[in-house]
């Protein structure tokens, strides 16, 4: 199932045959950085793949994040996912996370889903407000959101324990309604 479509990309329902594309990304040590490193990677992936089998973007239960794979145009390569967190059904608010692998980034590939994802969001779910966390020292995230229009809400230090270390974090935010006036 597509959910978006851009240029040179698909937004679409994860399918099993996924997997190893999650892995290589979910499991890369430059990836990880940010996000912490499972010992059970692989039977995490497995169950959330199948679990997005079933689901659809913003259902609540039994958790409110919906993954979403990034497909490149012409010759189908997984060059990332969006994870999607609803938070509380009916609050029309969406945490956006984003991963591009390291073999696909600094082509825009994660600025073009990002922009994708948010105005399929406002259209197919009367998404009110996305909100977007960053570790501050991520300069790639942090950029990719100020070049949406994302401002700066928060900066939160030492309140993410990853990988043994305290990083900083950052809370960016964006309306709709400023969507809608810039595009």
């Amino acid at each position: 199932m597509k959910f978006a479509e851009t240029e040179r990309l698909i937004l679409r329902r994860p399918r099993p045959e996924d997997l190893q594309a999650y892995l290589r990304s979910w499991a890369d040590p430059m990836m990880t950085r940010y996000t912490g490193i499972r010992p059970d990677i692989e039977r995490f992936i497995t169950a959330l793949l199948e679990e997005m089998q079933s689901k659809q973007p913003g259902d609540t239960e039994p958790q409110p994040w919906y993954q979403v794979t990034i497909e490149r145009r012409g010759d189908g390569a997984v060059v990332g996912d969006l994870g999607l967190g609803f938070g509380v059904p009916g609050d029309r608010q969406v945490e956006l996370g984003y991963r591009i692998h390291p073999d696909h980034q600094r082509r825009g590939y994660g600025r073009e889903a990002v922009a994708a994802a948010i105005s399929w969001l406002i259209e197919s779910h009367n998404i009110h407000r996305f909100v977007g966390v960053a570790a501050a020292e991520n300069v790639a995230s942090t950029t990719l959101l100020r070049s949406l229009d994302f401002r700066k809400e928060g900066h939160f230090r030492q309140s993410f324990l990853c990988n043994g270390e305290w990083i900083d974090d950052e809370y960016y935010a964006l309306l709709a309604s400023e969507w809608r006036e810039r595009r």
